[in-house]
């Protein structure tokens, strides 16, 4: 099923469409979720979430494309059970990538929490002027979750270059985000 026709389903209540949702999406749902969760039973579960969030959501919304909407929403999920697992202990592979950039990334104040949209909106031009390998490598990291390990596996490079690219790329990010006004250094 394609994505006007999951929708569609979604839209006429037709189970088949969580069905699809499940054989095209959950796979990728669960990977996510379990990356950050690091606990295959809270993924499952947070994957479960994600199906009901978006039959719940469609309608009224009509997501296009759907996969961008399917994969936030489930990470969103994903993220709040993080932050409620995270009051108890601190030990996701996420909290590692997550610690590896937020050096990088300017303090929150106030007004940065305003101006979020904009901050998105510089990341993206950011990795927009990256190569696709850098581009693939940063957010399979810091968006999907995955290890070092497993970018360096489905990149056919070594770890070490990976650790390299992340930290010259997050170095970039830096001056990137000094240049744009974003990050100030004391």
């Amino acid at each position: 099923m394609d994505d006007k026709q999951i929708i569609k389903g979604l839209f006429e209540r037709a189970e088949g469409a969580i069905i699809a949702l499940r054989e095209r999406f959950g796979l990728q749902l669960h990977r996510i979720a379990k990356n950050i969760l690091s606990d295959d039973r809270d993924a499952e579960e947070c994957v479960n979430d994600t199906y009901i969030a978006l039959w719940n959501a469609i309608p009224p919304a009509t997501p296009d494309p759907l996969s961008p909407y399917v994969y936030r929403t489930g990470r969103n999920l994903a993220l709040k059970r993080h932050r409620a697992n995270r009051a108890e202990k601190r030990n996701s592979l996420y909290d590692l990538s997550i610690d590896e950039l937020s050096e990088y990334l300017p303090d929150e104040t106030a007004e940065q929490a305003l101006n979020i949209q904009l901050l998105g909106q510089a990341l993206n031009c950011f990795l927009g002027e990256q190569s696709r390998d850098n581009r693939v490598i940063f957010l399979r990291r810091y968006w999907f979750g995955d290890s070092v390990k497993a970018i360096a596996k489905q990149m056919g490079r070594t770890e070490n270059s990976v650790s390299v690219s992340l930290n010259r790329t997050r170095g970039k990010l830096k001056e990137y985000l000094i240049k744009e006004g974003f990050y100030y250094e004391a």
